[in-house]
C-alpha cells in the first residue's frame, strides 16, 4: 500500500494530461510532465505518518487504513505548501528550489537576455574612446580589470529598467534578484552594494567568453 501510494504520487508529474487545478490533478492523480511531485523523502515521511495513526489507534500493527490515511495526509499537505501559484498544480520545485517549473522557465530566458544586455552594453561602451584619468587614483582604478568605469557598469535598478525597456512583459524583481545572484556566481558579474542600490559591474574576462 506504500509502494502503491508513493507510485500514484510519483505518476502525477509524468502524466502530460492534467487536470486544470491543484484539486483536478489530485484526483485525477496527474499533473504536467516533468513536475517533482514526490521524492524518496515523501515516501519517508508517509511511512512515520502511518506508524504514528497506529499508534494512535493503540495498535502495534500498521493497516492499510494507516497507510491510506497517511497518504491522503501527504496530498493534502503537498496541496497547501507545493501547488505553483501559476498553474494551481503541485511542484515540488517549489519546496525544494523556491521556484517552480513555470518560474524556471521564465528564470532562463531572464537570464538569458539580461547577459546578453550586460555583455552587448559593456562592449559597445568599450569600444568608444574613454576620456583621460582627471586623477591618478582614477587612472589607477581604470586600470583594474573589473572596476567600475563608464559602460561596463550600473545600478540595479538601472539593468532591470533597461531590460524591461526591450521586454514584451514586465520583468518580476523576484526573478531578477536570482538571475544576478546566479550571474555573480557565473563569473560574469561583480556586484558592489547590497539591495536596490547595488552596482551591478560586468567583468572584463566575461567580454571575451
Amino acid at each position: 500500500a506504500l509502494v502503491q501510494a508513493y507510485v500514484d504520487l510519483r505518476r502525477m508529474g509524468r502524466d502530460a494530461h492534467a487536470g486544470a487545478t491543484t484539486s483536478g490533478a489530485v484526483a485525477q492523480g496527474s499533473a504536467p510532465s516533468g513536475r517533482v511531485t514526490a521524492t524518496a523523502r515523501q515516501l519517508e515521511s508517509m511511512i512515520r505518518m502511518a506508524e504514528a495513526h497506529a499508534k494512535m489507534r493503540l495498535s502495534i500493527v500498521v493497516d492499510v487504513a494507516d497507510v491510506q490515511e497517511a497518504a491522503r495526509l501527504m496530498r493534502e499537505a503537498l496541496r497547501e505548501s507545493a501547488t505553483d501559484p501559476r498553474t494551481g498544480l503541485i511542484d515540488l520545485d517549489l519546496i525544494n528550489t523556491g521556484f517552480a517549473a513555470s518560474d524556471r522557465r521564465q528564470l532562463d530566458a531572464i537570464k538569458r537576455e539580461t547577459r546578453n544586455l550586460l555583455l552587448a552594453t559593456a562592449r559597445a561602451a568599450g569600444s568608444k574612446p574613454q576620456p583621460a584619468a582627471s586623477t591618478a587614483s582614477a587612472a589607477a582604478d581604470a586600470s583594474l580589470p573589473d572596476s567600475p568605469h563608464a559602460g561596463n557598469s550600473a545600478a540595479y535598478q538601472t539593468w532591470l529598467d533597461r531590460l524591461n525597456d526591450q521586454s514584451y512583459a514586465p520583468v518580476p524583481p523576484r526573478l531578477f534578484d536570482q538571475v544576478i545572484r546566479e550571474l555573480q556566481t557565473e563569473g560574469v558579474i561583480n556586484v558592489v552594494g547590497a539591495g536596490r542600490n547595488m552596482l551591478v559591474v560586468v567583468k572584463q574576462s566575461a567580454l571575451h567568453n
